[in-house]
C-alpha cells in the first residue's frame, strides 16, 4: 500500500475542512428547521357506521432518523479529525536543514517553523525595500570620525552670500538753472560664500540591492527546506472514531 507524505495530506486538508463546516451547518439546519424529517405517520379514518363511502388513508414517510443523520455527519468528521491529527503528529517529526548557497545555517528545523518563516521574511523584506539610499550624482565617502555607517559628501556645497545696496546715479549734472537729477538704484553684490558639508546616514543603492538579494535567497532556501520537510511520511494516527465512541457511549 502506497504511503502518504505530508504535502499530500496538506493538499486535501482544505477540502476536508470545507466539508466539515458544510456538514455541521447542514446538520444544524436539519435539526432546528426540518424536524418533520424525523416523523412518519399513517392516518386512517375508522367510521362508526358504514355509509358506503371509502375514506382514503394518509401516509407520511419517515425521511430519516437522528441517528442516521449523526452517522452521516460522523463519517466526514472522523476523516477530518484523523487528517488533523496525522498532520500535527507528522509535523512533530517533519524537519529539514536550511541550506543557503551550499552552506547549512540551520539543522533539523520543524516544517511549521519553515512555513512561518517564509511569510515573516516577506514582511521583513518589505521593510528593506523602503530603505532610503544615498543621493545619486554625489560623491560620498565614509566618515568614521562621525560614527559607523556615516557618509560625507566629498565635495562641499558652495553658495554665494549676497546683499542688496542702494547706490545713487547722477542722471543730469547740476546747472545754473536746474539742480542735478539723481536716481537711486539697488544693486546686488557678493559678500562671501556658504560652504556646506553634508553627512548622511543612508546606505548606497548597491548595498540595498545586496541585502535584498540575500533576503530573497533566504526566502527561497526556507521554501525549499519546507518542501523537503513535507516529503516526510505521514504518521498514521486516528482519533475521530475514538471521539465519537466516547460521545455516543
Amino acid at each position: 500500500m502506497k504511503k502518504s507524505v505530508l504535502h499530500e495530506l496538506l493538499a486535501v486538508e482544505g477540502d476536508l475542512e470545507g466539508t466539515h463546516k458544510k456538514i455541521l451547518e447542514e446538520a444544524k439546519v436539519t435539526f432546528t428547521k426540518k424536524a418533520d424529517h424525523f416523523f412518519g405517520q399513517h392516518r386512517k379514518l375508522e367510521v362508526f357506521a358504514d355509509d358506503g363511502i371509502k375514506y382514503p388513508e394518509e401516509y407520511k414517510k419517515l425521511e430519516t432518523t437522528v441517528q442516521q443523520k449523526l452517522d452521516y455527519m460522523m463519517g466526514a468528521e472522523i476523516r477530518y479529525f484523523d487528517a488533523l491529527l496525522g498532520k500535527e503528529a507528522t509535523n512533530q517529526t517533519a524537519t529539514a536543514d536550511l541550506i543557503v548557497d551550499g552552506v547549512t545555517i540551520g539543522t533539523g528545523l520543524p516544517a511549521t517553523f519553515l512555513l512561518g518563516m517564509e511569510t515573516r521574511l516577506k514582511h521583513l523584506r518589505a521593510v528593506y525595500e523602503v530603505i532610503p539610499t544615498l543621493q545619486p550624482g554625489v560623491a560620498w565617502e565614509k566618515d568614521e570620525t562621525m560614527g559607523k555607517g556615516i557618509y560625507k559628501a566629498t565635495n562641499p556645497n558652495e553658495t554665494l552670500k549676497t546683499e542688496t545696496v542702494i547706490e545713487p546715479i547722477v542722471l543730469y549734472e547740476a546747472t545754473k538753472e536746474h539742480p542735478a537729477q539723481i536716481k537711486e538704484v539697488s544693486k546686488t553684490r557678493n559678500i562671501g560664500k556658504y560652504v556646506t558639508t553634508i553627512w548622511s546616514g543612508m546606505i548606497s543603492p548597491a548595498q540595498k540591492s545586496i541585502v535584498l538579494s540575500r533576503i530573497d535567497k533566504l526566502i527561497r532556501a526556507f521554501k525549499q527546506a519546507r518542501q523537503r520537510a513535507n516529503m516526510t511520511e505521514v504518521v498514521k494516527r486516528t482519533i475521530g472514531k475514538e471521539i465519537f465512541e466516547f460521545i455516543n457511549s
